[in-house]
């Protein structure tokens, strides 16, 4: 039978599974509160001050003053497209002042407690009984492996000296084989410590 979020000390955020490591301090409910909270407040819809609209007002109020003052404008409509771009320049100018005067709140920090993500296999082929520490440690090794494995199959090519061109430099080749060197080290480590893990669990044995 599969871990999944019925276990003790696992939960469930959408279709991943994380456990909770037993010497964090915090219970599963206050860390799976704290991933399910929303990261960022930025969905939230801005709200409008009334200062911003008392300026608006006052500029269409202003710019038709002005226009009747000046050239005697009496045409409703042409007063009313006045009113119109007066009070888009005054709400524009009194949002602004406020912005600069008080600024922006800041973000409320978004804290996540500690929680591993457990991968799909390692949670299908632990066992009924298995703690949530031994779901971290388990996962955390086969996630090494399999990204110390990632790593040498992509670690630079070290061209073949006996056909090398004119323009390859030693440097360069020094350089792709202490690379390559570096990556099988890590895998082979990682691959040591994965084997067990792998057998208990009945995935796939390394490579």
């Amino acid at each position: 039978m599969a871990i999944n979020g019925s276990h003790p000390g696992c939960f469930m955020l959408g279709a991943r599974l994380y456990a909770v490591p037993s010497d964090t301090g915090h219970d599963v409910a206050e860390t799976q509160a704290s991933w399910a909270r929303p990261g960022s407040p930025h969905h939230r819809r801005p709200r409008i001050h009334w200062s911003v609209v008392v300026g608006g007002v006052a500029g269409g109020i202003l710019i038709d003053a002005s226009a009747i003052r000046s050239s005697n404008l009496a045409d409703p409509v042409a007063l009313l497209m006045m009113f119109i771009l007066g009070g888009l320049v005054g709400f524009a100018s009194a949002y602004g002042i406020r912005e600069a005067c008080l600024g922006r709140k800041p973000e409320p920090e978004v804290v996540r407690l500690p929680a591993v993500e457990i991968p799909g296999d390692v949670a299908r082929g632990a066992p009924d009984d298995a703690t949530a520490d031994e779901l971290v440690l388990w996962s955390v090794v086969t996630k090494r492996y399999r990204a110390a494995l990632a790593a040498r199959d992509d670690a630079p090519f070290v061209p073949d000296p006996r056909v090398s061109t004119p323009s390859s430099t030693g440097a360069t080749t020094s350089t792709a084989a202490a690379a390559g060197a570096l990556a099988e080290l890590a895998y082979i480590t990682a691959r040591h410590d994965f084997e067990p893990v792998a057998e208990l669990l009945g995935l796939a044995t390394p490579r």
